[in-house]
């Protein structure tokens, strides 16, 4: 379960030894002053690629790409995509959908069919893949052997110099370095964490395998960009209700406390309480950042207690209205722009929702717009606050429609899209009217259900 020592992903069963399986280190270069490391994803098979191919395939691939190069240009840290490319000759079979299911009303969420598809290899770069279930491995081993606590320092030393640098220079002994590295780790996760729910991204399984000790998104393969509003969303059928959308931050704390008691194996019971501290202080931070999250997407100061209770009131109102997360947020500055006129407010969000409203439902919406345009606009003028809503709330985001219309032409040799999307997502808070009819919308409305888009496995 979440926040356990895992050995379930292990090729070994006893939890002393993880692996992915299709990522291969391929170098490090320095330029600017900042390390990076290469890693090729899909080159094929690894010591820990547990009987698969290690392969990947063009659709996770442009997936990848484009989604870890929009986190980037989100402002959220982030693995980058180097470079694609696809093979003109090899194949891999994987299980997919048919698009003629809607896994609803209790009909299977599992692919209904096997495909071929191209495979594909992606360089992504950061400057380092360290992952806190590598640190969980070491401190496992660490308990059996002198060598092997050798082994769990050094790798943390080596967390320190990758991940670290200003705190690994410092004239101090190893345990008091990572002391320091544990009171940063969850300021790093915390911003990354409300980054993702600023955005409406879910990672869909952000366990400590696909948890960096550097504080930054990695590993897009389960994710997703939310579309209605669902506070457990996630696209991958696996996810559960831990790694939904509203419960990232959770998810986080868990991570926080893997690599805390990993590290602490380093510091000795004697340091048991100073542990029991960080913990507590750690939590609090990530717990801060998804507060202050949800304070300025709704266009308050970060330590406003009035945005706090606007959202309170907010979120049960858009659990009940079938909303798009995107767009609503997005058109809260229009809501400002007009709010001497309820009517216009509400006509403003109308784009957002699913479906009609029902008239005791949109008496609500109007009352809640009111009153959180009367409460906003005493923390700043309606230029300011506009301001601050368009920087913080993007108009465009990878929605999963968007990748398979890209992914499904670059299948056919047809990289257009591909293209014209990492330029869109290249400028997701600007209004770039030249897209907005296609791009700025819940999708067409015969795909957003179907296996594949809706969910995926």
């Amino acid at each position: 379960s979440m926040g356990q020592r895992m050995v379930s992903n292990c090729p070994f069963g006893n939890g002393n030894g993880y692996g992915y399986g299709r990522a291969i280190s391929v170098g490090e270069l320095m330029t600017h002053g900042q390390r990076y490391e290469l890693q090729l994803k899909g080159a094929g098979r690894t010591p820990f690629c547990r009987g698969g191919d290690g392969r990947a395939v063009l659709r996770s691939s442009v997936r990848e790409f484009l989604a870890s190069e929009a986190m980037h240009h989100l402002g959220i840290e982030t693995t980058r995509a180097l470079s694609l490319v696809v093979s003109h000759g090899e194949t891999a079979r994987r299980a997919w959908y048919t698009g003629s299911g809607g896994g609803m009303f209790g009909q299977s969420r599992e692919p209904d069919t096997v495909i071929d598809e191209p495979c594909a290899i992606s360089t992504r770069v950061a400057p380092s893949f360290l992952r806190v279930g590598h640190v969980d491995l070491f401190a496992r081993r660490a308990a059996g052997s002198p060598s092997a606590m050798r082994e769990l320092e050094q790798i943390v030393e080596h967390a320190l110099f990758r991940e670290y640098p200003k705190i690994a220079e410092r004239n101090e002994d190893l345990r008091d370095k990572a002391v320091a590295m544990l009171e940063e780790f969850p300021e790093r996760l915390g911003q990354v964490v409300a980054g993702w729910l600023r955005v409406g991204f879910c990672q869909g399984n952000f366990n400590s395998d696909n948890c960096l000790v550097g504080g930054r998104t990695m590993d897009y393969g389960p994710f997703g960009w939310i579309d209605r509003y669902n506070p457990l969303f996630a696209k991958w059928t696996g996810s559960g209700e831990h790694y939904g959308f509203l419960n990232q931050p959770q998810a986080a704390i868990a991570n926080f406390h893997t690599l805390l008691t990993s590290v602490a194996v380093l510091l000795g019971q004697e340091a048991q309480p100073q542990a029991v501290a960080l913990m507590e202080a750690g939590a609090k931070k990530i717990q801060l950042a998804a507060q202050e999250t949800f304070r300025i997407k709704l266009g308050f100061l970060k330590d406003s207690e009035k945005g706090t209770e606007l959202w309170q009131e907010l979120e049960p109102l858009m659990r009940k209205s079938d909303i798009d997360y995107t767009i609503f947020f997005r058109q809260l500055a229009a809501v400002l722009e007009c709010s001497d006129s309820p009517e216009m407010g509400l006509k403003q969000i109308q784009r957002a929702f699913y479906q009609a409203l029902p008239e005791g439902l949109a008496a609500e919406w109007t009352a809640w717009l009111q009153s959180w345009a009367a409460a906003v606009l005493v923390e700043g003028d309606v230029a300011e606050v506009t301001a601050r809503l368009r920087a913080v709330n993007p108009k465009y985001v990878p929605r999963e429609w968007m990748l398979a219309e890209a992914y499904d032409k670059a299948a056919l040799g047809d990289y257009s899209m591909v293209h014209e999307l990492l330029e869109l997502f290249r400028h997701p808070y600007d209004e770039q009217p030249d897209f907005e009819d296609r791009y700025f919308s819940r999708g067409p409305e015969d795909k957003v259900s179907q296996g594949g888009i809706a969910y995926m496995t």
